[in-house]
């Protein structure tokens, strides 16, 4: 056998080094072509088909409902959507008392980070999800923000985040407040704005948890604690968004601290009139998945179509619909912004929390007792 020199071994390794490449990519086309998919496709679809309907609980508003059922099924005529909307906690309570129940009603939960967190989780009422992301442009992470999938559980398994926006940290009447009057913490408390300002309840999920929460970990306990203090001797609590974003627009009060995006633009085609503050000088903006996230319900009544269902919405065809339903920033990288309010797509300089999580949903036994203390009922 000839003896080789190093250039020549050198040579033969790259050869070997580009062929494994070579094999590697063949590999990755094969298994994106491979039929297996197509089958597990085809399988759910005759079962859905079977199933007839899936049952999903989503947020409120005509909008979303009219994109949802409409676009799916256009898409899907064979199956028929029941679907309920309704404010997340809500839903969520009512899930947890059938469930106590042992009623097994709905397939599928869109809703917050938040809900799905603090009331659903703890009864353990999702599947995983990953059995549901059948077709390639929906199971490829190139095709999502970072290059993957974005859960807000722990598990990374449960609750699958398709939206990620900014989230206004309030609104405001033009003709009560000019923007510089707001735009730091400590304009707010303010003797000017005592009984003309609202405030989200943030002892329950939804925005006010989340405008609460991002302010006590950049403040730290005590000075978080002394500014909410204030906020509570200034403001009304309110809890129906819807109210609250109506009352600040007829100029009824100066301001509503920790507006929910998803029913401002929900509301904003009436023509309702309000400015609003994406972020404050001092601790940044947050980042929110508003209504843009789900869980696949355990012991669904029908599995085949919730699954189809998930597959749809997670499809470029299914976020475009929700994304102008919802006027949300979806996290495929394939859906377009133009349609879009400016105000909702993250700019890239400024600094942003990210809210959506179950570590940032997450309070401690602290912050609780407090915001109980000022806040609860």
């Amino acid at each position: 056998m000839p003896r080789r020199n190093k250039k020549d071994v050198g040579l033969f390794i790259l050869v070997l080094i580009l062929c494994a490449v070579n094999l590697i990519d063949t590999g990755s086309a094969l298994a994106q072509a491979s039929p297996d998919w197509q089958k597990k496709w085809q399988s759910l679809l005759a079962g859905a088909k079977k199933e007839g309907r899936v049952v999903v609980y989503g947020p409120p508003g005509e909008q979303i409902r009219n994109g949802i059922v409409q676009g799916f099924t256009k898409a899907f005529p064979e199956l028929t959507v029941e679907y309920s909307g309704g404010a997340g906690g809500e839903q969520g309570t009512k899930i947890r008392a059938e469930r106590d129940g042992r009623i097994y009603s709905v397939d599928v939960f869109v809703g917050g980070v938040s809900t799905i967190t603090r009331v659903l989780k703890p009864i353990k009422p999702f599947d995983p999800i990953g059995g549901s992301l059948v077709l390639p442009e929906v199971a490829d992470p190139k095709n999502w923000r970072d290059g993957r999938h974005h859960f807000g559980d722990k598990e990374g398994q449960f609750n699958l985040i398709f939206v990620s926006m900014v989230s206004p940290k309030l609104i405001h009447d033009p003709g009560q407040v000019k923007r510089e009057d707001v735009d730091e913490l400590d304009k707010l408390v303010d003797p000017k704005w005592k009984d003309k300002m609202l405030t989200h309840d943030p002892v329950g999920p939804g925005p006010g948890a989340n405008y609460y929460r991002h302010i006590w970990l950049m403040l730290g306990p005590e000075k978080a604690t002394d500014h909410f203090r204030r906020i509570r001797a200034h403001a009304v609590i309110e809890r129906d968004q819807r109210r609250a974003i109506e009352s600040v627009a007829r100029g009824k009060y100066a301001m509503f601290l920790a507006a929910s995006s998803g029913v401002l633009e929900q509301l904003r085609p009436r023509g309702l009139k309000f400015s609003m503050l994406e972020e404050f000088k001092d601790i940044g903006g947050h980042i929110t998945a508003s209504f843009g996230s789900l869980g696949l319900m355990n012991r669904a009544p029908h599995p085949n179509a919730a699954a189809v269902f998930i597959t749809w919405l997670l499809t470029k065809e299914g976020q475009l619909v929700w994304s102008k339903a919802v006027n949300a920033v979806s996290r495929r990288v394939d859906v377009p912004t133009d349609h879009l309010p400016a105000y909702s797509i993250p700019k890239p300089k400024t600094r942003y929390w990210d809210s959506d999580s179950e570590e940032a949903s997450t309070v401690s036994a602290e912050e609780e007792r407090i915001l109980k203390e000022l806040f609860g009922r």
